[in-house]
């Protein structure tokens, strides 16, 4: 009997949560306070969108209680429950159409680096070429400075060493990127 009493209750909530007047106007503003939770996933920061989420959620759900009667609380999990699931399925979707939809090609997403993959490797090589080379240098380097090497600028370093503006210098080694220069 208990248990008759308690499922009539649990039907009936869900039934009232579709058909009463205040349970369908809750139910709106947690389907817009779930639409602005999705906007703020791809918009993040706590702004206009997250506030007006929180906002429509609650008022749903203080609705739903203050309105719900005896059943008030079996509404609030049945509108949980609705909320959560439909804010997976947003959320899957928007993640799945990140990876593979239109969402990829969108400026939301960026998928590319702002260097090309070979970029580092590229400039090593540029670079080793200079070994030996003969430039002048554009600053003064102590050791830091810029030399000027075929007509192009690079920022170099010395060993320590002080070398004035306008001094000849040449390309001793090159490590990784890093141009090192001594006075010739």
């Amino acid at each position: 009997m208990v248990q008759t009493m308690l499922l009539s209750n649990w039907g009936q909530a869900f039934v009232d949560l579709f058909t009463k007047e205040y349970n369908i106007i809750a139910m709106v503003c947690l389907a817009i306070g779930l639409v602005f939770a999705a906007i703020e996933c791809f918009i993040p920061g706590f702004g206009v969108f997250g506030i007006m989420s929180i906002v429509f959620c609650a008022f749903s759900v203080i609705l739903t209680l203050v309105m719900g009667g005896e059943n008030a609380w079996i509404q609030f999990l049945y509108m949980v429950g609705m909320g959560g699931i439909i804010l997976t399925i947003i959320v899957l979707i928007a993640i799945h159409s990140a990876r593979y939809g239109l969402l990829s090609k969108s400026s939301l997403i960026q998928n590319k680096t702002a260097l090309p993959k070979d970029f580092a490797d590229a400039d090593k090589q540029k670079l080793a070429s200079l070994k030996g080379k003969i430039g002048v240098t554009e600053t003064i380097c102590k050791p830091s400075g810029k030399v000027n090497i075929e007509g192009q600028t690079y920022d170099v370093l010395t060993n320590g060493e002080f070398i004035p503006k306008d001094s000849e210098v040449y390309v001793a080694e090159v490590e990784n990127l890093t141009i090192i220069v001594k006075k010739r």
